[in-house]
């Protein structure tokens, strides 16, 4: 989920700085394949959209048990900047992915993915944000990263996927992970509740509300019968899309926002697209081809660059 926060510097990192980093890593890294082995056998966006639901009322519940009764009140300019951003960025966005996945390799969706700081930039760029001439040449070398692997022939379809729809699926993934990036570049501009956590918690309601309208439009459908003919594979994952990948993975990387320095905290930003390529090339057998390669390393690169030269926030899955 997603939060502008200003982090705090640390001369040295610690333990626990290590420890919620590879945390951050490992689950953000594995939300793609979560998402993958869940939609095998359940409604796409229906199951990611109770998956939210679910996530947002734990949150909501922690806050009000540890910091009472008022801990999720918010004003109506707050309420509605959250139901902006839950529908914009987990309904359009993560809708798209979800869609996405059944057709492109979960791998390849992390590396489209991963440009996410570049259009966060080019949004304030637009906006009249002055940047360093190395913020403004990752864009440039990130861009031709995405470029690379989004080209015909720079990836084979997800195993027993239909190739024809791949293509598609890539373009619409990138325009969902823009509209992510204007979502988070907006962040600074809306009022939003103080606590990120509490603006997480309405995001995640209000974003699993959209995925389960749009679910129900699409006549998706989860009865008694639907969960029944859900593997068990997609049961827990969907459990663990729910506690780690939403609950656990977002209080690490809140955590470490306060406790060590922003640019060692966006390191996720390229760490999580190599752990997803590697669960997807283990667990599912994705297809891995040469443009991959060279494009993910070049995007990757890209980031580097940005978060090396701009203290920018991105968003995690």
């Amino acid at each position: 989920m997603v939060q502008c926060v200003v982090a705090t510097e640390v001369k040295r990192i610690t333990g626990k700085v290590w420890f919620a980093l590879v945390t951050v890593y490992i689950v953000w890294g594995s939300t793609y394949l979560g998402i993958a082995l869940v939609i095998h056998t359940a409604p796409p966006l229906l199951s990611m959209g109770f998956r939210f639901f679910a996530a947002g009322l734990i949150l909501a519940f922690v806050l009000t048990l540890f910091k009472g009764k008022k801990a999720m009140k918010v004003n109506s300019k707050e309420l509605l900047s959250a139901f902006f951003l839950g529908a914009l960025l987990l309904g359009f966005g993560i809708g798209n992915l979800t869609l996405a996945e059944r057709f492109v390799p979960s791998g390849i969706a992390a590396l489209i993915i991963a440009a996410l700081p570049i259009w966060v930039t080019i949004f304030q760029t637009i906006a009249g944000i002055k940047h360093k001439k190395i913020t403004l040449i990752g864009i440039l070398i990130g861009l031709i990263g995405v470029a690379i692997i989004v080209l015909p022939g720079g990836t084979g379809p997800a195993p027993g996927a239909d190739p024809s729809q791949v293509k598609f699926w890539m373009l619409m993934i990138l325009v969902g992970n823009i509209a992510w990036a204007f979502g988070t570049f907006m962040t600074q501009r809306i009022p939003i509740p103080k606590d990120p956590f509490v603006l997480t918690a309405y995001e995640m309601f209000f974003g699993g509300f959209a995925l389960t309208i749009t679910g129900y439009l699409r006549n998706e459908k989860i009865d008694s019968q639907t969960i029944f003919n859900m593997s068990l594979t997609s049961k827990w994952a969907w459990v663990y899309m729910v506690l780690i990948g939403s609950i656990v993975g977002y209080g690490a990387y809140i955590w470490l926002l306060n406790n060590t320095s922003l640019s060692l905290a966006s390191t996720y930003a390229y760490v999580n697209p190599v752990i997803a390529v590697l669960l997807g090339l283990i667990v599912l057998s994705e297809p891995v081809k040469w443009p991959l390669f060279l494009g993910g390393a070049i995007v990757l690169s890209g980031v580097a660059l940005i978060v090396s030269g701009e203290k920018i926030t991105s968003r995690g899955q």
